[in-house]
């Protein structure tokens, strides 16, 4: 009687062992998938330079009719960040980012873009989502006090696009 138990119970456990790997096995697989991502932004300015001229101190003057143009001839919308240097190239002049220039101070304020305001000498996000195509915009220099006839100055816009 002792061997007939023996005997089941192996019996049992090798049929266990016989359908476990098909009830207790876990089955895996895998799909690979390859793509090509593709869009590009593309960021032009027209027109490359501007000359104020002659300009008081404690005054202001800005382009007119939409001046300048924002191109992005990429593939993909485009949100446009812009900056300037903190003075003017012949170090004369310095930047003051709220539109309330002191002595031998300049501001430089960016119109008709989705946020206009003043340039900062960090890029600060002017224009977002722009499709690809173009938009317009126009500049205003502000100039404060002078403590001399400095001559002429220049200072640069930096222009960045990111994709949105």
């Amino acid at each position: 009687m002792k061997i007939k138990k023996i005997y089941g119970i192996l019996f049992i456990v090798m049929i266990l062992v016989g359908f476990s790997p098909l009830v207790w096995a876990g089955t895996n697989d895998t799909v690979i998938i390859t793509f090509d991502p593709i869009g590009d932004i593309d960021i032009d300015i027209s027109y490359a330079s501007y000359d104020f001229g002659s300009i008081t101190g404690n005054s202001n003057i800005s382009t007119s009719g939409n001046y300048f143009t924002l191109y992005n001839n990429g593939t993909v919308a485009m949100d446009t960040e812009i900056k300037t240097n903190a003075t003017t190239d012949e170090s004369n002049m310095n930047l003051d980012t709220d539109g309330n220039p002191g002595l031998d101070y300049f501001s430089i304020y960016i119109n008709d873009l989705d946020t206009p305001g003043y340039l900062t000498t960090s890029y600060v996000e002017f224009d977002q989502s722009l499709s690809p195509g173009s938009k317009t915009f126009d500049i205003t220099l502000y100039i404060g006090y002078l403590s001399t006839n400095h001559g002429q100055q220049t200072t640069t816009i930096y222009f960045q696009g990111s994709q949105s």
